[in-house]
């Protein structure tokens, strides 16, 4: 499955670094870029990544900001890219996959994109398990059928199968 990446930073050259860095992976597609954190939001809701690179310090709104009012339930994966390695901490309780110090180099996207899709299969076994388990519990109900009295022994009917019950006597 191709990973479809937004890449928001503040900062043109440091966009263009991570482009050029994600051209050796054919698996990532960057959808969109943004200069901001309110630009961010809106390409994170028209474009709909899986992954987004965020710049931790950017104008307006910060990456945590951003993150917060999104709501951490609807952010795609999250690998922070800052030029400091102060805000770490701070990242990872914010459920960032990874975290880039500037300038990034190839072998550090390199594990980083390793890790998303490291979580993107965790993520789609789990659904598969999930599903399958869903069929199983399905299969596993029992079938609703009635035992009818017939002049040459016994009926086994399928539930589904009536329309009308009717009894005398």
């Amino acid at each position: 499955m191709p990973i479809r990446a937004l890449i928001a930073d503040d900062e043109p050259l440091a966009r263009a670094a991570i482009h050029q860095l994600l051209a050796s992976h054919p698996d990532v597609t960057v959808v969109a870029e943004a200069r901001d954190g309110r630009e961010a939001l809106r390409m994170l809701k028209a474009h709909a990544p899986d992954l987004v690179f965020l710049d931790v310090q950017m104008p307006e709104m910060d990456a945590f900001d951003v993150i917060r009012v999104r709501g951490p339930e609807h952010m795609p994966l999250v690998v922070f890219v800052t030029a400091f390695d102060h805000f770490a901490v701070r990242a990872f309780e914010a459920h960032s996959l990874d975290y880039l110090v500037k300038p990034v180099t190839q072998e550090r996207l390199d594990l980083a994109l390793e890790r998303v899709r490291e979580r993107r299969t965790l993520v789609e076994a789990a659904e598969l398990a999930r599903r399958f388990s869903a069929l199983l519990s399905e299969r596993a109900k029992p079938a609703q059928r009635i035992l009818v009295p017939a002049a040459d022994g016994e009926l086994l009917i399928n539930a589904r199968e009536i329309d009308w019950i009717e009894a005398e006597d």
